[in-house]
């Protein structure tokens, strides 16, 4: 009976888009403009322009799978209806990978901007803010649920003031030389800019409630792209126009860094005060989403069934949130923001591979025509795939080694376990969170930054 359960179509165009817009802005831009610039120097508002390309690329053909498969799942119900079991572990593992070290740099960023105003270090900070989130998650949704929306708000003020303040004082002799690390600098800051883009794809997850999806789901996703591409813009052109761009990639807190330019410590205190609490809501949005796809993967047998464990009185999956908080904190210790960016990077690109190779398997398979299929579909899906590919490789050595890892060790788990779950019910892929979950992606508002 559950499994035929349906879910009711009530979002519009509007409320898709501020879904998407809601949970792409946050807090990844607050710590990605730093490690954007420290790559690609003045040419980081380059990078944004072509993370945006890749996303739109990327997102054509996601949007006409959504339109094939309008219901809750996102990606993951695309994979497992093309690809079968095996790849859509992977999907869910790498999905789940992607949020583990995104949320590093985030919980990283959060302790680098509650340095500057406390001076606090900046791995204390990090323990802080995830100990503080499991707190929010155990206790319960409805708490987490009230804070995400407040601090949405905040935060879309904070950035709209921010440039509209600090544009005056850009100066342009500040983007000479544009390229200072070459064409090579500028691809690595791609990748990491289209973190930033991070969320857009919650919007397809939330396809099953979604007004006449076949046309609704690629409207909203490229509104969202192109509203979230403003604000990005915005700030980078900003940030690299008031700080130098040495300085701004090496600050902990590049932001508050870049208002003390051209509002004086009173601004940048202020900055640091709105990102303290925009990257406390995105952190605690993150282990939001990682503890329900561990959990969905322990119920069904994935992980070990003991994460699958839910409070009683709140209804929390208590086990997941706190083993996802533990794995959280081993990264945010481990490793730096770059190396973060790097290896989550690379997972986020695969969790949106996979997806792809489903596309034109499912477009040989059958006749059926969608609401929506991908414009110049022989030119764009192949062009999704080549950046896909490119951004993989500009991951560097840390990101293809460090997610290579990552994905080995899940699938060597999957296929030990495989006999246990061969006695048990036949395992089925855990659906994406749903959107009152995912407010707030990684890096955007989160999906990164």
């Amino acid at each position: 009976m559950a499994d035929n359960a349906q879910l009711r179509r009530e979002l519009g165009l509007r409320e898709a888009v501020s879904l998407g817009v809601g949970g792409t802005i946050g807090g990844g831009i607050f710590v990605l403009v730093g490690t954007t610039v420290g790559e690609a120097g003045p040419a980081a508002p380059l990078a944004f322009v072509l993370a945006f390309a890749a996303a739109v690329l990327i997102a054509l053909p996601y949007a006409e799978l959504a339109s094939r498969f309008p219901r809750a799942g996102g990606g993951y119900a695309f994979v497992r209806a093309a690809l079968g079991p095996h790849l859509s572990f992977l999907m869910g593992w790498g999905f789940w990978g992607s949020y583990v070290f995104m949320s590093g740099f985030i919980t990283l960023g959060f302790g680098g901007y509650l340095h500057s105003l406390t001076g606090l270090p900046q791995p204390i900070g990090a323990l802080v803010v995830i100990a503080a989130s499991t707190a929010v998650n155990v206790a319960g949704m409805r708490l987490a649920g009230l804070a995400q929306s407040l601090v949405v708000g905040l935060t879309a003020v904070a950035l709209l003031g921010f440039g509209a303040v600090g544009l005056p004082h850009v100066d342009l002799d500040r983007f000479t030389p544009f390229a200072p690390h070459g064409v090579g600098g500028v691809v690595t800051a791609a990748l990491f800019a289209f973190l930033a883009y991070a969320g857009f794809d919650m919007i397809a997850a939330a396809g099953e409630e979604i007004k006449d999806p076949e046309r609704t789901l690629p409207k909203a996703i490229l509104l969202t792209l192109l509203a979230v591409l403003g604000v990005y813009l915005l700030i980078s052109v900003v940030s690299v126009g008031v700080v130098s761009a040495g300085t701004l990639g090496h600050s902990p807190a590049p932001l508050a860094t870049a208002a003390e330019a051209f509002a004086g410590p009173t601004g940048q205190r202020l900055v640091a005060v709105v990102a303290v609490f925009t990257t406390a809501a995105t952190s605690n949005a993150v282990l939001v989403v990682m503890s329900r796809i561990a959990f969905a993967m322990a119920r069904d047998g994935l992980l070990p069934r003991q994460l699958s464990r839910v409070g009683g009185r709140t209804g929390t999956p208590w086990a997941a949130v706190l083993f996802s908080s533990g794995v959280l904190a081993v990264v945010a210790l481990a490793v730096s923001v770059p190396v973060a960016a790097a290896i989550g990077g690379f997972l986020y690109v695969v969790h949106f591979m996979l997806p792809l190779v489903a596309l034109v398997v499912l477009r040989r398979r059958t006749q059926a025509v969608p609401g929506f299929r991908t414009p110049l579909a022989r030119v764009v899906i192949p062009l999704a795939f080549l950046i896909c590919a490119v951004f993989l490789v500009a991951s560097g050595p840390t990101g293809i080694l460090g997610a290579s890892a990552w994905l080995a060790v899940g699938f060597a788990g999957y296929l030990l376990g495989g006999r246990s779950r061969r006695r048990g019910s036949a395992p089925t892929v855990p659906a994406a969170p749903t959107p009152a979950v995912t407010a707030g992606g990684p890096a955007g508002g989160g999906t990164a930054g």
